[in-house]
C-alpha cells in the first residue's frame, strides 16, 4: 500500500523573552522531536536566499518539525537591530527552548548559521539539548569582528554607534559579544555534534573550523563544502547543506521516526 502522506503546517506565532515580543514560524507534522533554527548576524528566520524555509520543509517531509524565529531586533521581531546583544540572543534561545518543552517535546535539536551557530554554542553550555548542527560557526568574536572593522577597539573608544553595510550597531554590542569565549564553550559539549564549513568562506571562520575539531569532544562529525560561501548561497550549495544535515539528523537524533 502507498504510504500515507504526513500532514504538515506552517504557523506564524509569537513568544515573550524578556518582556519582548518575539515572532517564529512552527513547521509542524505531530512530531514529539524539534529543530530549532538561529539565524545569523543581520539575519532573520528565513535566512539567506530563504535556506532556512526550505530547511524547516525539509525537517517536516523527514517527519519531524523544526522552529524558526527572530532575535530581538531583527527580523519581524520586537526592538531595533542596533539594539540588539548576545545576551539577548541568547535569552531568546533559551525561552524558545522552554516554549518547545511547554509544547511537549521529547527532543530538541539546535542548528545555527555563523553567529546564531556561536549563540547555540554558548546557550547549550547551560541549557542542554539532544543535539547541535553548526553552519559556519563564528569561532571567535573579536576576531570575527575585527574582520569588519578596522582597529576596533580604537573605534569602541571613539563613537557610541558604528554603521555596518546599513546596519547600526552599538559599542553595547561589541562589548557585550568580546565577553563570550565561544571555542570554550564548544570544548565542553558532550552531545552529538555536526559541524559543516564552507570551503569558500572567510579564513577566520575555516581556521575555527579547523580549531573546533582539534577541541571537539566525541561524537563530533565534521564535513567541509568545497566551494561553498558563507551562506550557501548558490543552490546547489544550498541543497548540499541540507541534504547532509538531514543524512546527520537521521543518524544522530531522529533515527527513531517512523517512514
Amino acid at each position: 500500500m502507498p504510504k500515507k502522506a504526513r500532514t504538515t503546517c506552517e504557523t506564524p506565532f509569537t513568544f515573550l523573552s524578556e518582556g519582548q515580543q518575539i515572532a517564529a514560524v512552527a513547521h509542524q507534522c505531530g512530531s514529539r522531536q524539534l529543530v530549532i533554527l538561529c539565524h545569523g548576524f543581520t539575519g532573520s528566520k528565513c535566512e539567506h536566499r530563504r535556506i532556512f524555509v526550505e530547511l524547516g520543509r525539509a525537517i517536516n517531509a523527514d517527519g519531524a518539525d523544526a522552529l524558526r524565529f527572530d532575535f530581538y531586533g531583527s527580523g519581524d521581531s520586537a526592538g531595533d537591530f542596533a539594539d540588539t546583544l548576545i545576551s539577548h540572543n541568547i535569552a531568546n534561545l533559551r525561552d524558545a527552548m522552554a516554549w518547545a518543552r511547554q509544547q511537549g517535546y521529547d527532543k530538541l535539536a539546535l542548528l545555527g548559521l555563523s553567529m546564531g551557530a556561536a549563540t547555540a554554542i554558548l546557550t547549550l553550555a547551560e541549557t542542554p539539548a539532544d543535539v547541535l548542527v553548526t553552519w559556519s560557526a563564528v569561532p571567535d568574536m573579536q576576531r570575527v569582528f575585527q574582520g569588519y572593522i578596522q582597529d576596533v577597539h580604537l573605534l569602541s573608544r571613539q563613537t557610541e554607534i558604528y554603521e555596518h553595510e546599513g546596519w547600526l550597531i552599538r559599542k553595547a554590542f561589541w562589548e557585550d559579544a568580546i565577553q563570550y569565549d565561544v571555542a570554550g564553550a564548544f570544548a565542553r559539549l558532550t552531545m552529538p555534534k555536526f559541524i559543516l564549513q564552507g570551503g569558500a568562506d572567510d579564513k577566520v571562520f575555516i581556521e575555527g573550523f579547523h580549531h573546533f575539531r582539534d577541541l571537539a569532544l566525541p561524537p563530533a562529525d565534521f564535513m567541509e563544502i568545497p566551494g561553498a560561501s558563507h551562506a550557501y548561497t548558490a543552490s546547489h550549495h544550498r541543497n548540499q547543506a541540507i541534504r547532509q544535515t538531514l543524512i546527520w539528523l537521521k543518524r544522530n537524533f531522529y533515527s527513531n521516526l517512523s517512514s
